[in-house]
């Protein structure tokens, strides 16, 4: 394998710092890592020791030379953005900058550069509110219900439609949880662990709502796969990532926590969840053979003794929309 170079726009962040071990442990592409450091840079610490294969750059995606960011770049992993309705509720001016514009901005440069891919992070809250039961794959319609959806739609729309020289693969990742050396706590089964160990009490509201659910290792390991095919994929690839058997309904989710951490589950009636959807993941399983390898259970019983062991403490549980 030739030692291409591998951008990663955000690589300090959850999936980032999971996706980096991958590359560097597992093949010789070389890593330029692109990062504001809202949260900190600590997850990059070990990879500082890959001498000739890692390198990092601290910057903000909406002001930095692009020309020279892209510079014997190969391929581009755009996970750079303000993930979740909470904290682009709360920003939603740099939600629009960072997830929209500066993406459109680096795409775009990334053609002119002749870029050999384009991997965007997108997701499958996309899908919203799904009117039947049936599983929706990535030709479904598209009915984004939040400011953040609606961020993401909106860039694949211009990535998919209006780039036509930069080839590019869309991913709809499923919820990510599990560990990391950046673990958040602000997404769907870790606030219910979260819950679980600060109010000895998990509150479901929508507790039927149908939702996927991804590891983050397996995100990972699907972005790195697409770099590996990229030769064999079309120009403009969908993915959903995550897998049939891991979408679960609410309540079935915090039942698994309670059950681990010995605590009782709350439905709260008065709050709906306007999120409703069952994702049909075998486009990309068929075509990349892939298939994930952690289950909620596992990770669940890793995250509590983190907890009880006192590896995981209050500042890592609520930092994550406290950005700096």
């Amino acid at each position: 394998m030739t030692s291409d170079t591998i951008l990663i726009c955000g690589g300090a962040g959850y999936v980032g710092s999971a996706l980096i071990s991958r590359i560097l442990r597992e093949t010789s592409f070389k890593v330029k890592v692109f990062d504001q450091l809202l949260y900190g840079g600590d997850s990059l610490y070990p990879f500082f020791n890959y001498l000739d294969r890692f390198k990092f750059i601290q910057g903000d995606l909406r002001t930095f030379d692009l020309d020279q960011l892209l510079n014997n770049v190969d391929y581009v992993v755009n996970l750079a953005a303000l993930v979740g309705e909470p904290i682009c509720k709360k920003f939603p001016k740099e939600a629009q900058e960072i997830n929209f514009d500066a993406n459109v901005k680096l795409a775009k440069k990334a053609e002119e550069k002749g870029i050999q891919r384009y991997i965007f992070t997108s997701t499958c809250s996309n899908y919203g509110l799904s009117v039947s039961d049936k599983m929706l794959d990535e030709n479904a319609k598209l009915d984004p219900i939040s400011l953040y959806a609606e961020t993401k739609v909106n860039s694949e729309k211009i990535l998919l439609q209006q780039l036509p020289k930069l080839q590019t693969a869309v991913l709809r990742c499923a919820t990510a949880y599990g560990l990391a050396s950046r673990v958040r706590f602000d997404l769907l089964l870790h606030e219910f662990v979260r819950d679980a160990w600060t109010k000895t009490k998990i509150y479901v509201y929508g507790a039927k709502s149908w939702r996927p659910i991804v590891h983050v290792d397996d995100i990972a390991r699907a972005i790195l796969l697409i770099i590996k095919n990229s030769d064999s994929l079309a120009a403009k690839e969908v993915y959903n990532i995550g897998s049939n058997d891991q979408n679960f309904q609410k309540i079935s989710l915090a039942e698994l926590v309670a059950n681990r951490l010995k605590t009782n589950i709350e439905i709260t009636a008065t709050k709906k969840d306007p999120r409703n959807y069952r994702v049909l993941f075998d486009k990309f399983t068929k075509e990349l053979k892939f298939g994930t390898l952690h289950k909620p259970a596992e990770t669940i019983d890793q995250i509590a003794y983190a907890l009880e062991s006192g590896l995981i403490d209050d500042k890592v549980l609520f930092e994550s929309v406290n950005v700096k």
